[in-house]
């Protein structure tokens, strides 16, 4: 029985979940994550696929993950056991406030 994980690439996991595949398989594709305030935009091979603002007052999804802005550390992660996962030019850079 095949998997089907209803978020796809792109998706700012369980809080706005992209369902339709915005690249293809067995390419290289690109991605930007922004943040910059409570906004986090999202990006694939330049188009948008998340923009989304945290209100104000979020509350923690539950007692194990939170799923609020903060800081700390992000994970790029396949599901599939079965597929092999490529990162190649992985580049951080902090904004300016």
């Amino acid at each position: 029985m095949t998997h089907k994980d209803p978020k796809k690439t792109g998706s700012l996991y369980a809080v706005v979940n992209v369902d339709t595949p915005p690249c293809k398989d067995n390419e290289y594709w690109t991605q930007e994550i922004i943040v910059k305030g409570k906004q986090i935009t999202i990006k694939i091979n330049g188009e948008v696929v998340v923009d989304y603002t945290e209100p104000d007052n979020q509350k923690a999804a539950s007692e194990q993950f939170e799923r609020r802005l903060g800081k700390g550390t992000f994970a790029l992660q396949g599901h599939d056991p079965k597929s092999k996962v490529y990162f190649k030019n992985i580049k951080v850079k902090r904004l300016p406030n």
